[in-house]
């Protein structure tokens, strides 16, 4: 099984199924990834920056594209975990700007967030 690793303060590993969402991986992990659109590629809270095994990731389509292009995101190590299938080893940093806490939801302040 692949594994996923997400880099950030509370970050945590795990394997999951392969095919398995980024966003999905983290709520199987208990890593509360954030999504306000629902894992619908409809904003880009879920977010995360590819650090590396990019190519075990499913490719990027178009919706995910267009929402990225839009939002300037235009960095190929961006991708949406709502979209982004694991399909080998990856890891993955959670930008901290939109990262919500597990005890409650966070205010982004720069670099770090308040809880």
């Amino acid at each position: 099984m692949p594994r996923i690793t997400f880099v950030h303060p509370q970050g945590l590993s795990g394997e999951v199924e392969a095919n398995t969402s980024i966003l999905e991986a983290s709520k199987v992990l208990g890593f509360p990834l954030n999504h306000d659109c629902g894992g619908n590629a409809s904003c880009t809270t879920c977010r995360v920056e590819v650090e590396s095994g990019g190519e075990h990731l499913s490719e990027v389509d178009f919706d995910e594209q267009d929402l990225l292009d839009r939002e300037n995101l235009t960095e190929a190590f961006n991708r949406l975990g709502c979209q982004a299938r694991i399909q080998g080893d990856v890891v993955v940093r959670v930008p901290l700007q939109k990262f919500v806490g597990p005890a409650a939801e966070g205010t982004a302040t720069g670099n770090s967030i308040s809880v």
